[in-house]
């Protein structure tokens, strides 16, 4: 336990050269991130200038009361300029009022508490607008993250934010399902475009995750893939210029002609429209039966273990991950 946090952030580190975000369990946990980050970076001010790393902070115990653990966290992390994710998760007729707006009422009062303590600690600290609304199964007392309403909510959360200009984070792709099947599918699908088309600037919580976050499955990371890169053609639009509009072209093919050879469809072929991981199906019936009749979740099967299988880089410079492994028990093997 006590070596979680750093190891944690370490083998996500060692992974991706993306941003990293993650929650720690307490000061020191924090402490030891920032100091392996800060080797990383080439010093604690170089990652002051650009952090790469950011937490996630669970200050609220809703409704309306803090975590002193998490707070002090977070108050730590604002200290060092680290951005913090100001996480408050009421689940709406649990512990928040059963009505989406009601709901969202309180989320703001939490989230508003939340900055004030973070600017109040330093002033000009990098926050986000952690708004997490979900809803509650009454008939369980569980969390359901696969209702539509919990898409609904958490698009409102960007307008809540947008409304004292500052930049939030929420939760999109989640489901009930227990496995990657339609359910899956529609759920992930409705959540991930509600919250995008309605601006979020952060979205977690958007792939690989089963059964309202209790369980993950690898094939789901490839499948929610496809989901989100359908939500980020969705946002490119629809380009409309003298090139796209081609109607130069519609003239010179003229009427009963066809587009397929001419040189404005070879230069788009490849941008206009989304292509995709490989996992979506279009194929004849007849070439598909041919190929074995292989599903959604077979082909996201196959996808993940190929990439499962392939070689693993990792981004921290070996001199750098020896002297990190001198001071900290880490404990992956590369």
């Amino acid at each position: 336990v006590e070596d979680y946090n750093i190891n944690w952030f370490y083998a996500c580190l060692a992974a991706t050269s993306k941003h990293v975000m993650s929650g720690v369990n307490d000061e020191k946990g924090l402490k030891d991130v920032i100091e392996m980050a800060s080797m990383i970076a080439g010093g604690l001010d170089k990652l002051k200038e650009r952090p790469f790393i950011s937490l996630t902070a669970c200050f609220a115990i809703s409704p309306l009361k803090l975590c002193t653990q998490s707070t002090r966290i977070m108050q730590e992390a604002n200290r060092n300029l680290i951005p913090v994710a100001l996480s408050s998760a009421p689940m709406a007729g649990s512990t928040s009022p059963l009505t989406m707006a009601g709901t969202l009422a309180q989320l703001h009062a939490e989230q508003l508490a939340g900055i004030t303590i973070c600017q109040l600690t330093r002033a000009g600290a990098p926050v986000l607008y952690g708004g997490i609304p979900g809803m509650a199964n009454l008939k369980t007392m569980g969390y359901s993250g696969g209702a539509v309403e919990f898409g609904m909510m958490n698009a409102a959360i960007h307008q809540l934010s947008n409304h004292i200009q500052v930049p939030n984070y929420n939760s999109a792709g989640l489901t009930d399902s227990k496995l990657p099947d339609a359910q899956a599918g529609y759920e992930k699908a409705f959540s991930a475009l509600l919250a995008s088309m309605g601006g979020s600037n952060y979205i977690h919580h958007s792939a690989g995750m089963l059964e309202s976050m209790l369980t993950i499955a690898h094939e789901q990371f490839v499948i929610d893939d496809e989901i989100i890169g359908n939500c980020c053609k969705v946002l490119k639009g629809i380009d409309v210029d003298a090139e796209h509009l081609a109607l130069e072209v519609i003239d010179s093919v003229g009427p009963g002609g066809n587009f397929i050879t001419d040189p404005h469809t070879m230069t788009h072929l490849r941008t206009e429209y989304y292509y995709g991981n490989g996992v979506t199906d279009r194929k004849s019936r007849e070439k598909w039966e041919k190929d074995g009749c292989i599903d959604t979740r077979q082909r996201a099967l196959d996808i993940a273990k190929k990439l499962l299988e392939s070689p693993k880089p990792s981004y921290i410079p070996e001199k750098i991950d020896k002297a990190i492994r001198k001071k900290f028990n880490i404990l992956l093997e590369i």
